[in-house]
């Protein structure tokens, strides 16, 4: 009897580590970097500025339900298009520290783009280009600018991605 006995104590605690290393095999961050179809990004004025500055919120978003990349680091050479031309506008990596960011389904991450406030309008862009913040080799996206959102001065700053 109490070999019984002890024999299904072990058996459910060997089970329930199983269903609890199941769950977290699922939570896993993924080492497979983000692609270009793994992603949906959107460009949204931020509300939060700090003093002297704005910015503008890249959204990374998941492109679908099964989505588990990684994306890591800033977004990379950063164009600004304006009536099919490229806009002189240079821009400089922000060097916070950059840890790797999980992306799935419900979880999305950000980056910004900084620009000072005091700046005379450049242009206002159609379009955005960059690489995705996904280690040296990201994969180039195209993403609509807001509209009537003008880019100040002929420099912005990029923050790395975050959750």
């Amino acid at each position: 009897m109490k070999r019984t006995a002890i024999a299904m104590t072990v058996g459910g605690l060997v089970a329930g580590g199983l269903v609890l290393a199941a769950g977290a095999a699922n939570a896993m961050p993924s080492d497979t970097p983000c692609g270009a179809s793994d992603v949906r990004v959107t460009v949204a004025p931020d509300p939060s500025n700090a003093a002297g500055h704005e910015a503008y919120v890249l959204t990374y978003a998941a492109a679908s339900r099964t989505t588990n990349c990684k994306l890591e680091g800033a977004p990379t050479a950063l164009t600004f298009i304006a009536g099919g031309r490229r806009l002189p506008v240079t821009s400089t990596l922000d060097n916070s520290e950059a840890l790797p960011v999980n992306l799935r389904a419900g979880h999305p991450a950000g980056s910004r783009i900084v620009q000072r406030s005091a700046a005379a309008p450049t242009a206002t862009p159609d379009f955005v280009t960059f690489d995705l913040p996904t280690g040296p080799y990201g994969q180039p996206v195209s993403v609509a600018w807001p509209a009537g959102a003008p880019v100040k001065g002929g420099h912005v700053q990029v923050t790395p991605v975050g959750n």
